[in-house]
């Protein structure tokens, strides 16, 4: 049996952990690895600082998250009001039919495009269809559950860690 660790140096290694992972961008690097090791001393404390460091992330993510909702949410706004805003001042210099104004800084043009528009999709030929097919895993998980041997499909039991 090894020698055993105090908790101040598993407190000490958590940071060390932390830090280390932050420094790789979220991966476990074979230097992680080796500071992951778990060995039957110390199992139990060791199994606490993986839940913190666990714990930790997760809700470094959740945060991540709302922002990122957040965000989406001010980009909408800002979109929609760049969109307005810009349906006004064409209609304005259509209506003074002005095709090019220079103001300040800047300078508003109309430019020329093409677009499809769709009037009848019923009436388009197949040609020009996309089909998309997936797979109903759905089904697929029920049929195979119930013991239809289904070619190119298995079962397959995950397990996973729950932290509570």
């Amino acid at each position: 049996m090894g020698e055993k660790i105090t908790l101040y140096e598993l407190t000490s290694e958590h940071r060390l952990i932390c830090d280390a992972i932050e420094e790789a961008g979220g991966e476990i690097t074979p230097e992680i690895e080796a500071m992951l090791a778990i060995n039957e001393e110390n199992f139990l404390t060791k199994a606490e600082g993986y839940a913190e460091i666990i714990a930790k992330y997760t809700i470094l993510a959740e945060n991540a998250k709302t922002r990122k909702a957040q965000c989406e949410r001010v980009q909408k706004i800002a979109e929609n009001a760049v969109k307005r805003m810009k349906e006004r001042i064409a209609q304005a210099m259509e209506e003074y039919n002005l095709p090019k104004v220079e103001v300040g800084m800047h300078k508003l043009s109309f430019r020329i495009s093409q677009q499809v528009e769709i009037t009848d999709e019923a009436k388009i030929p197949n040609i020009y269809i996309k089909v998309k097919t997936e797979v109903d895993k759905k089904a697929l998980r029920e049929d195979l559950k119930n013991g239809v041997i289904v070619e190119g499909a298995t079962l397959k039991e995950n397990k996973s860690l729950q932290i509570r």
